[in-house]
């Protein structure tokens, strides 16, 4: 499959004129392709998967952000075009399968195939986080970075039997700040869990909170909480009064 130019921007930005004490992002936010999905039934189904994006994350995302008057950045295109979530040099940045399925739009890439494609998503996306951080620090606010993904409560055989993992470098004190409201509110909680943001897990709220000197954080859901469509308003409300306890 020939790789496609870029058409239109590799983000979206949600309420960029806002000003809060928080920056939202959403890297794995949808499972479309900037080209025609195969018809492949494999394919679908791996797309619809979590392992083509973070089901339930977006809607959260959204909602959050208008909760708590955020701006927000969130990915366009699916973590199976490339992801947005790990460093250039990683193995799994553009991956040749998942779940098993070959991946056929990432098959056999040259190192040029893959730096363009580097430089037309993923750049792009980073570049406008940072562009959003600067217009808070430079009118004088100084936001907390926190990115919201979910998980798949079964990976394998391992069973995920609780409901939000908060992920941390330098501010587990943070983390659990939040992490008292959300049991407070009845959630099952982990610290580091399922993915663990000191052994590199966080790269892209970590690498902009390091950069700027930011207070960052992941909030992972587990992807069994967005079965019931009406379930995001009510973990938006919970995790808003989460975050603003910081």
């Amino acid at each position: 499959m020939v790789h496609d130019r870029l058409r239109v921007p590799s983000f979206r930005t949600l309420g960029l004129r806002r000003l809060s004490p928080w920056v939202l992002t959403c890297e794995h936010a949808t499972n479309r392709l900037p080209f025609p999905v195969p018809r492949d039934r494999a394919l679908r189904q791996v797309l619809a998967s979590h392992w083509g994006w973070d089901i339930g994350a977006a809607a959260l995302t959204r909602e959050l952000a208008r909760r708590i008057g955020a701006a927000a950045i969130v990915g366009r295109w699916s973590r199976l075009l490339i992801d947005l979530n790990r460093p250039v040099m990683d193995g799994t940045l553009v991956r040749g399968e998942a779940g098993g399925v070959r991946i056929p739009w990432n098959d056999r890439l040259s190192a040029a195939a893959v730096e363009r494609r580097i430089l037309d998503y993923h750049a792009p996306f980073h570049a406008e986080v940072d562009r959003v951080i600067l217009r808070h620090l430079v009118r004088g606010v100084r936001p907390t970075l926190i990115a919201v993904h979910s998980f798949t409560p079964r990976l394998g055989a391992q069973r995920r039997a609780f409901d939000a993992g908060i992920l941390f470098t330098q501010h587990g004190g943070h983390a659990r700040r939040i992490g008292r409201v959300l049991r407070g509110a009845g959630l099952r909680v982990r610290y580091n869990e399922p993915y663990s943001g000191l052994r590199g897990m966080m790269y892209s709220i970590d690498r902009h909170g390091k950069h700027h000197g930011l207070t960052n954080l992941e909030l992972e859901f587990s992807q069994a909480l967005f079965e019931d469509p009406r379930s995001v308003a009510r973990l938006a409300r919970v995790t808003a009064r989460a975050v603003e306890a910081l």
